[in-house]
């Protein structure tokens, strides 16, 4: 038996912190479902060099992966939805539009949201490629 992706959604929303994703939880769980798929579906192909093969099977009842992955393996996973996430965030157009008052504050608030948005993305897109090289080296 694989590992199931609810597994790595669990994982990724111990850092994935949106009200949007609660909510949707809450009021319809197979919506949520197809959100956490595609935005690991979307992960998958980040992990190069993944020791196993990360093919998955969708079904009715979940999607899982074919083989049992170990932890780290999970972990990775997990961290590279959270980057899909972060980045779906930052392409969002209605956060790019701040409404604060002002226009001059109003112009230098959007660019600098978004510039250490940028940061922050950048940051956690290398820590996950160290713990990919780390588990590498491992192996």
């Amino acid at each position: 038996m694989g590992t199931p992706f609810s597994q790595i959604y669990d994982l990724a929303l111990i850092v994935i912190k949106d009200y949007n994703i609660e909510h949707l939880f809450a009021t319809d769980e197979s919506s949520f479902n197809v959100l956490m798929e595609g935005m690991l579906v979307r992960s998958i192909p980040k992990f190069v060099g993944c020791e196993k093969p990360l093919d998955y099977n969708i079904a009715q009842d979940g999607a899982e992966f074919n083989r049992a992955l170990s932890m780290t393996e999970q972990v990775i996973l997990a961290d590279l939805m959270v980057l899909t996430w972060f980045e779906s965030n930052m392409n969002d157009i209605r956060q790019m539009n701040l409404h604060l008052t002002g226009r001059d504050f109003k112009m230098y608030a959007e660019s600098q949201n978004l510039k250490e948005k940028s940061e922050t993305f950048d940051r956690l897109r290398e820590k996950v490629r160290q713990d990919i090289c780390d588990y590498q080296l491992n192996l």
